[in-house]
C-alpha cells in the first residue's frame, strides 16, 4: 500500500515535470512562430537580408520645433545620424565597434561603454531585434497581449545578450510591429544613484510602405514617459534609400575634432 502511494506521488510528479517541460515547449513555439509570421509579414528573411545599407531621411517635430535627421545604417551595427535643427547646424552622432560618438560644437564626446552597448544591440541593430534573434544572444518570451492603438498585439519581451530590455508589440491581424517600449539610458549619470539617468520610451509604429519589397513605418510617435524629460516627438519619414554605398569611415569619429569628454 505504501509502495502504491510512493509509485503515485512519483508518478504525479512526474506527469509535472513533463508538463511544464511540454509548457515551455509550446511557449517557445509560439514565440517562433510570431516570430516568423512578423518576418514574413514584413517582406521575407531574404528581402530583408538583401538590404546591406539604409538611408532614411525623416522631419522629428516637437510641439516647440522641428528637426531634419538623416540615419546612415550598415550591417551588421553601423549607426550615423545627423539631426538638423531648423536655422541650426548639423550635429552628427555615430557608432561603431569600438565607440559611440557624438559631435557638438565640434567638440567629440564619447558615450560610456554600457550606454554604447545599448545603441549597438538596439538602436544600431540592421534588422530589428526579432530577426535572428537566437543568433545575436538574446532572450524571447511572450507576456500575453495588449492593445496597441485600439487593436490587440502580443507583447514579446526582448532582453538583449547586454541586458536592456524592450517591449515589442506584434499585431495579432497584420503580424507587424506596431509598438515597443522600454528603458533608454542616457549617457548623464545620476549623483545621488551613481547610476546612468534614463528615460521610459513608448513607440508606436503606422503607415507601413514596401521598399525593396520590404514594409518600413513611415510613422512613429514617441512619448518619454519617465526620466528628466517627459516629451512627445512625431515623426514623419519624407524617403528610406536601400544598398546606398557607404563607407565604414562615415561611421567614424570625425578627424579633427576637439575631444570633450562625455556628452
Amino acid at each position: 500500500m505504501g509502495f502504491s502511494r510512493v509509485r503515485a506521488a512519483a508518478l504525479v510528479a512526474l506527469a509535472a515535470g513533463c508538463w511544464v517541460s511540454g509548457s515551455s515547449r509550446v511557449l517557445a513555439q509560439t514565440v517562433d512562430e510570431i516570430v516568423a509570421k512578423h518576418i514574413e509579414a514584413r517582406g521575407g528573411y531574404d528581402r530583408i537580408k538583401a538590404i546591406q545599407t539604409l538611408k532614411i531621411t525623416r522631419t522629428v517635430a516637437t510641439p516647440f520645433s522641428s528637426v531634419t535627421v538623416v540615419i546612415y545604417k550598415k550591417r551588421p551595427n553601423l549607426l550615423r545620424m545627423e539631426q538638423t535643427p531648423k536655422g541650426g547646424a548639423m550635429a552628427p552622432r555615430g557608432v561603431n565597434a569600438d565607440v559611440a560618438w557624438d559631435l557638438q560644437q565640434n567638440k567629440l564626446l564619447t558615450r560610456p561603454e554600457k550606454v554604447a552597448l545599448e545603441t549597438r544591440e538596439v538602436e544600431a541593430d540592421f534588422d530589428g531585434l526579432l530577426v535572428d534573434w537566437k543568433e545575436k544572444g538574446h532572450t524571447v518570451t511572450l507576456e500575453g497581449s495588449e492593445p496597441i492603438t485600439g487593436r490587440d498585439a502580443w507583447k514579446l519581451k526582448v532582453t538583449t545578450k547586454g541586458g536592456f530590455v524592450r517591449y515589442v508589440f506584434i499585431d495579432k491581424q497584420t503580424f507587424m510591429e506596431t509598438g515597443m517600449s522600454g528603458r533608454v539610458l542616457t549617457p548623464a549619470v545620476d549623483p545621488k544613484t551613481g547610476e546612468h539617468r534614463f528615460n521610459d520610451s513608448v513607440w508606436v509604429f503606422s503607415d507601413f510602405r514596401d521598399v525593396n519589397g520590404v514594409k518600413f513605418p513611415f510613422s512613429i510617435d514617441e512619448d518619454r514617459t519617465g526620466g528628466p524629460i517627459t516629451q512627445s516627438f512625431a515623426t514623419y519619414t519624407d524617403r528610406i534609400e536601400v544598398n546606398v554605398p557607404m563607407d565604414d569611415a562615415l561611421f567614424n569619429p570625425p578627424a579633427g575634432a576637439t575631444a570633450g569628454g562625455r556628452p
